[in-house]
């Protein structure tokens, strides 16, 4: 018990380990034809011990992988220090598409230590202490991406941004400047993240802008929106939004095979939309204008067919798509057909050259 100004703040006796390990990044996506090339890993060690700490980290690794080098050295002088080490991965030549696992352990003293402790304390609760398995998932996918620069407009705070990097894209955080002046033809596509409508007033104040840019050649992916992407008309043609599909296992069919969002780079089938969480979309499109045309057809088992939720449109020398798909949720969680739809999407305008 602690007496202070805020009165009298009640702590419980806690026995934790003395060393917290933590391995970056948390997810890795690795192209099938790039497999071989070596990358890396970050382990990060931070001590709880009263007295110096001297040991080392290994990584334990799928069959076949290999790290150089193969142990880590560790040294800690006192309790809230902490160290970095990078160790760089190969895959094993024979790895397959797949989920692998990568796991960090800290060796000192006799004993071992695979979890990072991670400490939620604030003057208003009882001081929380969770541990996380020291763990990184690495995602080798039959994927390829056209080169292509793409400019963000960041929503509600997703991690898109991230999945795109971790795919080898060049992504540029879209600032209102750059929206308002910037030159925009610099991009080969821009991504519009989930309800930019709401929270970026840049965004809203540009759009036709943002539509020129597709008039001209570019491409535009505009992510889930509210309603008030149709009710203020920020599209390039009419619409409605209010459809949802809250299953994620529900079945997909392809309503355009033969279009380039399934055929280029990557040939996209059912497979595709195995593994997705949550749900499979989220505020699409329940009536459009005809010069949209929908792309994917989905819906729960009680509902009737909804097809609004990929669209595509021709507008101009450019593309326009509308895509309620939850990107933002598939992408941070490693789904393997959401990786390679979404590469498709950015590669649009590569897709014709």
């Amino acid at each position: 018990m602690i007496r202070s100004s805020e009165g009298e703040l009640r702590r419980s006796l806690d026995v934790v380990p003395a060393l917290s390990v933590a391995i970056t990044p948390g997810l890795e996506i690795v192209k099938l034809s790039q497999r071989t090339a070596p990358r890396d890993v970050t382990v990060r060690v931070e001590s709880h011990a009263p007295t110096a700490v001297e040991g080392d980290v290994v990584l334990d690794l799928p069959a076949g992988w290999t790290s150089e080098p193969a142990s880590l050295p560790v040294s800690i002088a006192r309790a809230g220090e902490g160290v970095t080490a990078r160790s760089r991965v190969t895959p094993a030549a024979t790895a397959t598409a797949g989920q692998y696992r990568i796991a960090a352990r800290a060796r000192a003293g006799g004993r071992e230590y695979t979890e990072w402790l991670r400490v939620l304390a604030y003057p208003h609760i009882q001081t929380h202490r969770m541990y996380e398995p020291a763990t990184l998932d690495v995602q080798v996918i039959d994927l390829e991406v056209a080169p292509v620069t793409l400019g963000y407009i960041m929503g509600t705070g997703d991690e898109v941004p991230s999945g795109l990097r971790l795919m080898g894209v060049d992504v540029t955080l879209l600032t209102p400047a750059d929206l308002a002046s910037g030159d925009l033809s610099t991009f080969d596509t821009i991504m519009v993240g989930v309800r930019a409508s709401e929270v970026r007033p840049d965004f809203v104040a540009n759009v036709a802008r943002l539509h020129e840019y597709v008039r001209n050649g570019g491409t535009l992916i505009v992510q889930e929106q509210h309603e008030v992407y149709t009710t203020r008309q920020l599209a390039p043609f009419p619409g409605e939004i209010g459809s949802r599909v809250t299953d994620e296992e529900a079945p997909v069919t392809i309503l355009q095979p033969g279009h380039p969002v399934f055929t280029f780079p990557n040939r996209i089938g059912p497979s595709d939309f195995s593994g997705w969480i949550q749900e499979r979309n989220a505020y699409g499109f329940r009536t459009w204008d005809e010069r949209y045309t929908p792309l994917l057809e989905s819906h729960d088992p009680w509902d009737t067919e909804q097809k609004g939720a990929l669209l595509y449109a021709r507008v101009g020398k450019g593309h326009y798509v509308y895509s309620a798909y939850s990107w933002f949720r598939q992408l941070p969680d490693g789904v393997p057909g959401a990786y390679r739809i979404v590469a498709n999407l950015i590669s649009l305008g590569k897709a014709a050259q």
